[in-house]
């Protein structure tokens, strides 16, 4: 398990996690290293970040503001409920940082809806809105 994710090494897609200007607010960061497995694959000789990982990237980075806004401690297992108006702007390389910014926007029972935004050099990549759902 990955110390801010309950994802275990090869799934976890979030290095750091601080919460910013409220504590509704919240970014994270991870580094790309040219090694992971999927870069081998998508694509041969071209490279690029599956743009279903960045989705997960900002699910994780999501799960770890909701988390902190439940008051836990340690990582809680959410599971992505929905995705909402996504756009991927740009191809994430290998070697690149992705921050993530993401926003609580409001809940129902074991759901939660937030607005994301990934960029690479303060370059916007990918935005949207995700909701998680409370897996326990």
């Amino acid at each position: 398990m990955s110390s801010l994710t309950p994802h275990g090494e090869g799934f976890s897609f979030l290095d750091t996690f601080e919460i910013t200007s409220s504590s509704q607010h919240g970014r994270g960061t991870k580094w790309l290293d040219p090694k992971l497995p999927f870069f081998a694959d998508h694509f041969p000789g071209k490279p690029m970040m599956p743009a279903v990982l960045l989705i997960e990237c900002a699910a994780q980075t999501a799960g770890a503001l909701w988390a902190s806004l439940l008051g836990s401690a340690t990582p809680v297992r959410f599971v992505l409920a929905q995705v909402l108006q996504f756009k991927i702007l740009r191809s994430v390389l290998p070697g690149e940082k992705i921050e993530t910014e993401v926003a609580f926007e409001n809940s129902l029972g074991k759901l939660a809806q937030f607005e994301v935004v990934l960029s690479v050099n303060q370059i916007e990549v990918a935005r949207g809105r995700i909701v998680l759902g409370n897996g326990e």
